[in-house]
């Protein structure tokens, strides 16, 4: 029997359905799928509804927008749909069904969020990490060029960060994310890693000692000789598993800080972090420039050593403070988790291939961000010491003075990145919602333009001076790429795990009310979906790659200035190549969506 005839028929049935639908449903849907999806699932259930209200139902879907509104996600390959995020906070329409009723005395209650003191306790961590990244960094290249090894093998060490960062980050994340101990999921990674991480700093810092301990105990006829290079070699095999481990931490704590808020709560969470690794970046200088071994005779008789156990101490209490104060719950095991060993590579490759749409927009903005930073992060220092040896010939200052004058220029960029990492969030959270222009997106474009800007300008700067007040006016934008990446990929794994929960709860509903069939319950919970250590370890690939092609640009570069004869523009223009990069990130940066 076709739809019906006549107008009274239609007007009946309408207010039929109306009625029936105002009784199982008080809250509309999104969009304006309330009657649609009510007229699906009335019509899927109600056996004893007569022929003409089935077809009436069905012409009524087939004159509105689909029955099912949600994320537009496909099997073996996740995209993304702008349309479906909201800023209120309302479920998707998929959520919402005939047993309205049901599902809400099912539905999870409103998330409060974290006090200060808690986001304080989960934050405090990454000061840690970054403090022991300033020792490694700032005093790294001098203490392995001490143990006699040459700037060619220093070179060599250094490829151990983006080695880690390519191979640790995204396994060490698998793995975290699979972990089913009563203690959570990262906490266990968290201490192991740790462990190691101080081990490391410890076999850095007394690395002579531990080369002559083993030429002594093996009995070799040249004990000095063989204990330098045994020196060396520990050196080396240290900075590297140090790399390792603390690229482990890293990633762990990061996946620690996006896994506890909610997803109201993240870019609060993830300002808080970048205000810990900021604040540490300038205590590591400043801590760096005292002569620690008049104040610490106890600790060391050498700035490294001093410096590492200080960097250990430090280290070990934020670590312990996060592990202690942040609570994680524990992840049940699941009967498809049982896998091939090879099942965690596959995972990798897949969610590298796959990435939902939201995060592969972030990932490409931040390969071409992080193609400028890295000029400015290895060869900002060099840069001031060449303009400090231009301007002051006559006075025939040592090196030690030309990198002195570079480490007072990061010293105030450090400085600035502070300030700037309390300021910008909190005008940021005041702002947004009364002048759109004042956004997240819109900072973090403004903040690759300012790099640009800074970068392109290393052509026409002659001075130190000069030259330091660029190197500050990037710590602006150095609090903005610590804040809203992690940010945005922290609201998107919020918003991932509340669709996984709500789908699993449709389930429920589903089997308890019969409203939904199984193979629409079934494509609810099939799609791809990566867990935040995960999705953060393919993240920091694309921060990793740009570090191996900065430094091919940078080899060509050097080599075509110095068959110029103008081999002092070298660094200049790698660093005007950086803000090249910048201005193309600054654009890839306006197609970032983002989940509110």
């Amino acid at each position: 029997m076709g739809a019906p005839k006549t107008a009274d028929q239609s007007f009946l049935l309408f207010l039929y359905l109306f009625i029936m639908s105002d009784a199982d449903a008080k809250t509309p849907l999104l969009g304006g799928t309330t009657t649609t999806t009510h007229h699906q699932h009335h019509a899927s259930t109600n056996t004893n509804t007569s022929t003409t209200t089935t077809a009436a139902a069905t012409t009524t879907t087939t004159t509105n927008k689909p029955p099912v509104s949600r994320p537009k996600y496909k099997r073996r390959r996740s995209s993304f749909d702008a349309s479906t995020y909201n800023s209120a906070g309302h479920s998707p329409a998929y959520v919402r069904s005939a047993a309205s009723s049901f599902h809400e005395r099912l539905s999870l209650a409103d998330d409060p969020g974290l006090s200060l003191s808690k986001i304080l306790g989960l934050t405090i961590c990454m000061a840690g990490v970054q403090f022991t990244w300033t020792v490694e960094l700032s005093y790294g290249t001098p203490y392995l060029l001490s143990l006699n090894l040459s700037k060619e093998m220093t070179a060599l060490v250094w490829l151990a960060g983006p080695l880690s960062g390519l191979l640790v980050q995204p396994l060490i994340g698998a793995f975290s994310d699979k972990c089913t101990s009563r203690f959570g999921k990262r906490r266990p990674f968290i201490v192991v890693a740790g462990l190691l991480t101080c081990i490391s700093m410890i076999c850095v810092a007394y690395a002579r000692e531990i080369g002559y301990g083993i030429a002594y105990v093996t009995n070799q006829n040249d004990i000095e000789n063989t204990s330098r290079t045994l020196a060396m070699l520990v050196a080396v095999a240290s900075f590297y598993f140090l790399d390792f481990t603390l690229n482990a931490v890293q990633a762990i704590c990061r996946a620690l800080i996006l896994d506890i808020p909610p997803l109201w709560q993240q870019e609060h969470a993830n300002a808080w972090s970048a205000r810990m690794c900021n604040s540490a970046m300038v205590v590591g200088y400043f801590v760096g420039f005292v002569n620690l071994v008049e104040l610490f005779p106890w600790l060391g008789d050498t700035q490294m050593k001093v410096f590492c156990v200080i960097g250990t101490i430090i280290f070990c209490i934020t670590l312990a403070i996060t592990c202690i104060t942040t609570h994680e719950k524990k992840l049940e095991i699941e009967e498809n988790d049982d896998g091939p060993w090879y099942s965690t590579f596959v995972y990798i490759w897949r969610a590298f291939r796959f990435l939902p749409r939201p995060v592969q927009t972030l990932c490409n903005t931040q390969f071409f961000a992080w193609m400028g930073w890295f000029p400015f992060l290895f060869y900002s220092t060099q840069w001031v010491s060449e303009l400090y040896f231009t301007t002051h010939e006559g006075n025939h200052g040592d090196w030690a003075d030309g990198t002195r004058a570079g480490s007072f220029a990061l010293l105030c960029y450090s400085i600035v990145s502070v300030v700037a990492g309390v300021v910008i969030p909190a005008l940021v959270a005041r702002y947004e919602s009364t002048l759109p222009w004042i956004s997240t997106t819109n900072v973090y474009t403004a903040s690759h333009l300012i790099v640009a800007a800074a970068l392109l300008s290393a052509w026409f700067v002659k001075s130190v001076t000069g030259a330091t007040v660029v190197l500050a006016t990037m710590g602006i934008s150095w609090a903005i790429v610590l804040w809203v990446p992690f940010s945005l990929v922290g609201e998107y794994v919020s918003y991932d795990d509340e669709r996984r929960q709500r789908a699993q709860l449709e389930q429920a509903v589903a089997t308890a009310a019969t409203t939904t069939s199984a193979a629409e319950s079934q494509q609810l919970v099939e799609n791809d979906d990566f867990d935040a250590g995960m999705i953060l370890g393919v993240h920091n690939m694309y921060i990793v790659f740009p570090q191996f092609v900065v430094a091919i640009m940078a080899a060509f570069i050097f080599a075509a200035t110095n068959a110029s004869g103008d081999p002092s523009s070298g660094v200049a223009s790698v660093l005007a190549f950086g803000g090249i990069m910048a201005l193309i990130a600054s654009a890839f940066s306006r197609f970032i969506v983002r989940v509110k």
